[in-house]
């Protein structure tokens, strides 16, 4: 399922502390102040960050900075590094990708002229954790496995074998490439393939749950998204159904949507039947549900889907009727927009 990430257009004043290592020059740099940067979107839609006393700290960058314990992901002229609030790069953009931070590890690809992908991971101090080394990665394709880490552990895809296996923080493999396909340890279980069923694992490659699923998604608030071939519901980590199949899917604008992963007690479904083409002509078809698979506040949709206005932020955009409106994890209205 994919993950869509909305830019947000403003003008915006960012506090930070930070005091950084420099893993490039091997000394300690200097402990940074609190700086507040001016967020300007220039007309190309870069990003200028100004001081107050209006000098330049960071310019025409091609996306907006996040900072996460006084490091962000910095783009310069397509290429990755990280960076403090005060201009400083915490690492050189250098990289072909760096991801976003996630249990306290920043992911970076490295690809040679041949086109074959290197990952490494850095800490949250943007020191090098795990050396690069090959994986099956691609660039810029608009898909490629969650390797991020969750609860201490990866998903990595070996190249040549194309085989799914994890490691852990130092590099280790604390499962073996042996997978056809697999999924993230977002929870106590990971979903895997062989032959052509799915099934769950636990942290020590053990099948807790047999090959029996067409499809499996990732655990995700307890609860996980099954299909049974006609069909999704939802399974606790027993494998027990807790809200009978009965969810379609559907293709949207962005490839098939299915059954989402629980957040905050809720997830959004499909409430029709089978697989359907289109989802902008099924009024009324959407919802979210709650751990009993009771539609939340009654409410319908006519279009209803998993987005994230900031990296680890969930919200949902809908339609109903002539409007569209954001929604929180809860189902709360954001904001309200007419079309």
């Amino acid at each position: 399922m994919k993950k869509s990430y909305i830019i947000i257009a403003a003008c915006m004043i960012i506090t930070i502390t930070c005091g950084c290592t420099n893993p490039f020059v091997g000394k300690a740099k200097e402990q940074v102040k609190d700086v507040k940067l001016i967020e300007v979107q220039n007309p190309d839609y870069t990003f200028t960050y100004k001081a107050e006393d209006g000098s330049i700290i960071f310019n025409n960058l091609e996306q907006q900075l996040s900072f996460v314990d006084g490091i962000a992901v910095i783009v310069k002229e397509g290429k990755f590094g990280l960076v403090n609030p005060k201009g400083q790069y915490i690492v050189e953009p250098i990289y072909d990708y760096i991801s976003e931070l996630h249990d306290g590890m920043y992911a970076f690809f490295i690809q040679d002229i041949t086109g074959f992908v290197k990952i490494g991971y850095f800490n949250n101090k943007g020191e090098v954790a795990v050396e690069p080394f090959p994986a099956d990665l691609q660039l810029n394709s608009g898909y490629s496995y969650d390797y991020n880490f969750y609860n201490g552990i990866a998903l990595y895809r070996q190249p040549k074998t194309y085989k799914y296996g994890y490691i852990d923080k130092t590099g280790k493999f604390i499962i073996e490439p042996i997978y056809e396909w697999a999924g993230p340890f977002k929870g106590k279980l990971a979903p895997v393939t062989k032959g052509d069923k799915y099934g769950y694992i636990n942290t020590s490659g053990t099948l807790v749950l047999p090959y029996k699923y067409i499809f499996a998604e990732v655990f995700s608030d307890g609860l996980a998204a099954v299909y049974n071939g006609t069909s999704w519901g939802y399974i606790d980590k027993t494998g027990n159904y807790v809200i009978p199949s009965q969810f379609g899917s559907y293709e949207g604008h962005d490839g098939e949507e299915i059954a989402n992963p629980f957040i905050d007690g809720y997830a959004a479904v499909y409430l029709g039947k089978g697989q359907a083409y289109r989802s902008d002509v099924y009024k009324g078809q959407f919802a979210l549900i709650d751990k009993t698979g009771k539609i939340l506040n009654g409410q319908k949709y006519d279009s209803l889907q998993l987005t994230y206005l900031e990296p680890g932020k969930a919200s949902y955009i809908a339609r109903l009727d002539n409007k569209f409106l954001t929604l929180d994890t809860k189902g709360n209205v954001l904001k309200e927009e007419q079309y």
